[in-house]
């Protein structure tokens, strides 16, 4: 990649692979002449993101909240500890997404702190200060409300948002081609821009161009280079892999290397068993799921208590798409009765694929029950769709394995 290249060797612009189909956008066109001085924010900044970054993939929300809220006091003018706060807020959606009715609070703050970024980001740049960081943050901020509009498949401000996050992240490598951390946002719009057309029907008009190749190697130069979204990007290539590039060579060394980075954590663990589901691999998903259960019974690990309901659902996923469906409603009722958290989203599907496990097996009247309560639950992924299909009729294994492994 020119970017990564000595000065001498290249011409002073250098894009990367151009598509004309780039909604105007274009490639990153890098000025080796430009700055390349590193990634540092204040004095203590840098060592608070890093522990807080740290707690955060731990799930350690209030304690990485407060290391992230001494960077707003250290330094009140940038916008760095608010982006942090803002990515916090992500992550604890990305936990909750199951539970939609709890998350007006977490939205409300994302929206405060991701806004306040941009201000502050807008302040910088109209007093030309660091410029380089001004557009990374602004940048960033767009992104992650795009993200966040994305999920709740709000797709026109998805993409207006995507567009500017694009549009400073270009700046942002322009100004200071060593700000590797951009490479990630410019990747995730350009990779998702070009696949994710053909699955959104009306919507799709929106998101033309994009540069599919070119997403995957800007999301590498973020992982290999970055200062503080290595391990965010390591979760985008996972995804990438499993769901979409369907590479799972890829993706389980893209596991492995993140589980080394900590072993304790096992949400890296959790990460790793969704990939062998994506697989299809369910003797790899029933093994790895008996070893983080082993594992959690000996140490839970603080703040993900809300998941474990899903690696019970994996394992009785596994156990129906190896045709064992007795075993399977066990371990589905142990995702029922075995969690402190009986409003989740992995419970109501519990019940759904417990009923689905029964009909499998011959016991019509205990589905029924399951199918029923399922109903009576809040929707999540098409479970109440599915419990009705079920009242009306039993489905047969090509149907339920057909739900299991849709995208």
């Amino acid at each position: 990649m020119a970017f990564c290249a000595p000065a001498a060797a290249q011409p002073l612009l250098e894009p990367a692979a151009y598509s004309a189909d780039d909604a105007g956008l274009g490639p990153a066109l890098v000025d080796l002449r430009a700055s390349t001085r590193p990634f540092i924010l204040s004095p203590g900044a840098d060592e608070r993101y890093d522990i807080g970054i740290a707690l955060m993939y731990r799930l350690e929300f209030d304690k990485a909240e407060a290391a992230f809220r001494e960077i707003t006091v250290l330094a009140p003018e940038s916008p760095a500890g608010y982006c942090a706060l803002a990515a916090l807020s992500w992550w604890r959606y990305s936990q909750n997404f199951d539970m939609e009715a709890a998350l007006k609070d977490v939205e409300a703050d994302f929206l405060s702190n991701s806004d306040k970024v941009i201000a502050l980001s807008k302040k910088m740049v109209k007093q030309k200060r660091d410029l380089d960081q001004a557009y990374f943050f602004m940048g960033t901020a767009y992104g992650l409300q795009g993200r966040w509009y994305a999920v709740q498949r709000s797709w026109f401000k998805a993409y207006s948002r995507g567009k500017k996050a694009r549009k400073f992240l270009k700046k942002c490598v322009e100004t200071n081609p060593a700000i590797y951390d951009a490479y990630l946002g410019l990747g995730i719009f350009d990779y998702y821009a070009a696949t994710l057309p053909g699955a959104l029907g009306f919507a799709a008009h929106l998101f033309a161009g994009g540069d599919r190749a070119r997403g995957m190697e800007y999301v590498k130069v973020a992982r290999d280079k970055g200062r503080f979204f290595k391990l965010e990007a390591r979760f985008f290539l996972i995804e990438i892999y499993s769901r979409h590039e369907r590479d799972f060579k890829a993706a389980f060394a893209e596991c492995e290397a993140l589980r080394a980075q900590d072993p304790s954590n096992m949400l890296f663990r959790l990460g790793e068993i969704m990939t062998h589901l994506q697989a299809q691999d369910w003797q790899g998903v029933l093994g790895e799921s008996e070893a983080f259960l082993g594992a959690w019974q000996l140490k839970p690990q603080k703040g993900l208590e809300q998941q474990v309901g899903s690696v019970y659902l994996a394992a009785g996923d596994a156990l129906v798409g190896l045709k064992r469906y007795e075993e399977a409603a066990a371990w589905l009722t142990g995702g029922i009765e075995k969690t402190g958290f009986p409003e989740k989203g992995w419970v109501t599907y519990c019940y759904l694929r417990r009923a689905q496990a029964r009909d499998l097996a011959g016991q019509r009247e205990a589905a029924l029950a399951d199918y029923k309560t399922a109903l009576g639950r809040p929707n999540f992924w098409d479970s109440k769709k599915y419990a009705k299909a079920g009242l009306k009729k039993a489905p047969d294994f090509g149907e339920v394995y057909r739900q299991m492994t849709v995208d």
